[in-house]
This record gives C-alpha cells, sequence and structure tokens, in this order.
C-alpha cells in the first residue's frame, strides 16, 4: 500500500500533523507514505501509483487556503481515488465545518468522493498566544483523534463532518477574508533597530512576497495569504502585521517538548467555560468519546 500526503502549510502545523500522519501510516503496514508539501511552486504530481491520497491544510477563515485550491485543480485524480482530509485550526467553531467545500467540490468533478474528514486542534499563530497547558490539552486531542483516522482509514471506515446551512453560508461569506492579503500585506513593516538581517523570512515566504532592497530594507508586496510565517517565525520578533499587529503572536510552539513535559497539566478546558472557549468542551468530549468506544472496541484501557 502507498500513500501520498499532500499539504498546504502557514506556520508549519501542518507539516508537524503530515508527519505523525505518516509515522503511523507506515506502523499500520503501508509500504510506502510521501509527504509533498503545496506552494506556488509546487510541480503537478502523479497520483497514479497511490492507493490512498490524504489532503491536508490550515484553515483560513473558515476555508481552504487558496494556494492549496488552485495547486489541486491542476491535478488529475483517478477515479474513485480513495482520499482523506486532515484539516487543524485553533479552534472548534462550527463554521469550520464547511472549509473543505472548494476541495470537495473539486475532486467530486473527478468521480472522487472522501473516505474521511478529520479536524484537529493546533495553538493560534495569531490573536493570543495559548498557554502551555491549553497546547497540552489539544495535543492530547490530537493524539486520540490521530487514533480515530488511523483506525478510519486501515478499516475503511467512512467518517464526514457534517455542516449546517449556516456553516456553509458563513463559510462562503467569509471568503472575502482572501483579499485581505494583497490589501494588509503591502502594510507589513520590519523594525530595522530589531532585524539582524538574517531574511528568515524572505527564505520562508511561500508566496515570495517579501523582496530584499539594495539597502538591505525589506519590501513586503500584495500576493501575501497572511500565513503570518514570517512575523511568527521572526527569531527577533522584528516584524509588524499591518492592520492586524494588535493580533500578532511571535516565536513557534514547542509542540514536541510540551507533550513530553509531564510536569505540564494538560487540563486548562474543564467544562462549563463560556465565550471563546465554550466551542472547545463539546468538541473535545465529542472525541474523548469517541476513542474510549474504539479503545473498548479493542479491549485496551483508555
Amino acid at each position: 500500500m502507498r500513500a501520498l500526503l499532500l499539504y498546504c502549510t502557514g506556520t508549519f502545523h501542518t507539516r508537524y500533523l503530515a508527519l505523525k500522519i505518516k509515522e503511523r501510516l507506515l506502523q499500520a503496514g503501508y509500504e510506502t507514505v510521501q509527504c509533498f508539501e503545496v506552494n506556488q511552486d509546487s510541480p503537478e504530481i502523479p497520483l497514479e501509483s497511490y492507493d490512498l491520497v490524504g489532503i491536508g491544510y490550515p484553515i483560513y477563515a473558515f476555508n481552504s487556503p487558496r494556494t492549496l485550491n488552485k495547486y489541486l485543480k491542476k491535478l488529475t485524480f483517478p477515479k474513485k481515488t480513495t482520499y482523506f482530509i486532515y484539516k487543524q485550526s485553533g479552534e472548534s467553531m462550527h463554521w469550520n465545518n464547511c472549509s473543505s467545500r472548494v476541495i470537495k467540490k473539486l475532486l467530486k468533478k473527478q468521480g472522487c468522493s472522501p473516505l474521511i474528514e478529520e479536524h484537529f486542534l493546533f495553538p493560534y499563530n495569531i490573536h493570543f498566544r495559548f498557554e502551555d497547558s491549553f497546547v497540552k490539552q489539544l495535543l492530547d486531542y490530537d493524539k486520540k483523534l490521530l487514533d480515530l483516522l488511523i483506525h478510519e482509514i486501515t478499516e475503511h471506515v467512512p467518517h464526514q463532518i457534517n455542516a449546517s446551512l449556516l456553516d456553509r453560508i458563513c463559510s462562503y461569506i467569509f471568503t472575502i477574508q482572501r483579499i485581505g492579503g494583497p490589501i494588509n500585506g503591502p502594510l507589513y513593516k520590519v523594525d530595522q533597530k530589531k532585524c539582524d538581517s538574517c531574511h528568515l523570512c524572505v527564505k520562508l515566504c511561500p508566496n515570495h512576497n517579501i523582496e530584499v532592497k539594495n539597502d538591505n530594507t525589506l519590501t513586503f508586496h500584495s500576493h501575501c495569504e497572511m500565513c503570518m510565517r514570517c512575523s511568527f517565525l521572526c527569531p527577533k520578533d522584528a516584524i509588524s502585521i499591518g492592520f492586524l499587529n494588535g493580533w500578532k503572536v511571535n516565536h513557534p510552539y514547542p509542540l514536541d517538548k510540551i507533550d513530553k513535559d509531564n510536569t505540564i497539566k494538560g487540563d486548562y478546558i474543564k467544562g462549563g467555560e463560556k465565550g471563546f472557549y465554550s466551542c472547545y468542551h463539546m468538541t473535545i468530549e465529542e472525541v474523548n468519546e469517541r476513542h474510549q468506544k474504539l479503545m473498548s472496541a479493542k479491549g485496551e484501557n483508555v
């Protein structure tokens, strides 16, 4: 069995997830699992030799990234290709339920339908920084969801995320966010007092949106997708992000370190939360119940 994990990534959380899925599929007996990162320079990849295709992405304003959608339009999927969707975001709001609508529509035209769709949770790279205990809880959630995903793949158990009419309407309305990059992208600025001219942002920008001028200053252009990779990963916290600078988050989360640190209690969401955090409790409990049923069916202790 051969699997291909296509994915688009902003600040590399989807890459992290793809590598975890690869590891588990190899453990489950797949002979080959190839990870293929999609950006605007990605060549078309032939799909005929794969038994399974996974499509992964970070959710941007309740939608899939435009870069990924454009790339999938170029590909030819063999009819009845078995594929699954693994998406991730920083919150479990139900408006995310319809984020794959463009992907599903594109592949339906080629005679394919998704076997599985699962929504993983990772800490925000914008808005505000998550506490380590919250990150730990999300990583525990993701481990359980990964168990479920691998079971669904290996046993060919369909699982879909249901989207209401309201979810569909909201997802469609928020596609307007895509004009945010061209408008806000040129407003990004670099604090020259902080910048050490490492040009990491230039090297990492997936859309080649950052230009080094002759005087070694940086200019940001209008083909930005607001993935936040430049500001999030800047080692000197030197980049401001225009209108959204009040929401800027800097410095990557040490996911593996937090995951392995047994002194960190993953109990940030306890139930009864209100406002923004209320969506997490229901989602976490739902996956806990699904995971407990799976482990019980296998005769394993939870």
